[in-house]
């Protein structure tokens, strides 16, 4: 194993003087914060270290209730997803994926040399490889960082009709008390010429791009707005 060349000690220095720079910033505000949380959206996120906190230009105060894991998986963090939505009423839950994912490109190797731990969250993404692959004409014409693209799609709509199928929240999809959306994070411009966009791709399970872009959901999305941001690979 590798060992990093980052030293901890600095580290630890730049963390604790970035959080004194917070303070001065943000203390005040978490006075009316102190008794509740109330967040607009949940995250399904990825823990990749290139997915950022504020991809949404957001302090994500009180804003956003974010759970990340390897693949950004629902089952892996089922309890932690429920909560927010179940408790804290939030209508909204993101499932974040992102090109270039370590845990999927973990999950097309073999795997079994892996720490058990590490092995019973990468196996979880094995399911979303096989019906990726399933289109064998795209993978095969497709080039490495579209492949991996189209993984991590395909994850994001597995993770999705599992959230969407689960007994206590399909009601609330079914009542419009919660929508389901699925973005990709795009650090490889494959989507797009510019990195870090975030893509829209699946609304409630609903994947047809043309259905997409009339979905209700997103009817206050300017139509530039819909062409750059609603996209698949």
């Amino acid at each position: 194993m590798e060992k990093s060349d980052r030293d901890p000690k600095e580290t630890l220095r730049e963390l604790i003087e970035g959080n004194s720079n917070y303070v001065k910033k943000y203390s005040s505000e978490f006075e009316q914060l102190k008794l509740k949380q109330s967040p607009k959206v949940t995250l399904l996120t990825c823990c990749d270290s290139r997915v950022p906190q504020n991809l949404f230009d957001t302090v994500g105060l009180n804003e956003i209730f974010t759970i990340r894991n390897i693949g950004n998986q629902f089952h892996n963090s089922e309890g932690s997803v429920k909560y927010p939505l179940l408790h804290l009423k939030t209508p909204l839950l993101i499932v974040l994926g992102h090109t270039g994912c370590g845990a999927i490109k973990a999950a097309l190797s073999d795997y079994r040399e892996e720490d058990k731990a590490i092995q019973r969250e990468v196996i979880g993404l094995v399911d979303s490889i096989r019906t990726a692959e399933r289109d064998r004409e795209i993978m095969k014409n497709s080039e490495e960082n579209q492949k991996l693209a189209i993984y991590a799609q395909t994850n994001v709509d597995q993770q999705i009709n599992q959230i969407i199928e689960e007994d206590k929240l399909k009601g609330k999809v079914k009542n419009q008390e919660l929508y389901v959306v699925g973005m990709i994070f795009d650090i490889h411009c494959v989507y797009g010429s510019e990195s870090a966009q975030a893509y829209i791709t699946n609304i409630n399970g609903i994947t047809d791009v043309s259905k997409l872009k009339k979905h209700t959901l997103v009817g206050k999305f300017g139509k530039e707005i819909k062409e750059l941001k609603i996209k698949r690979v």
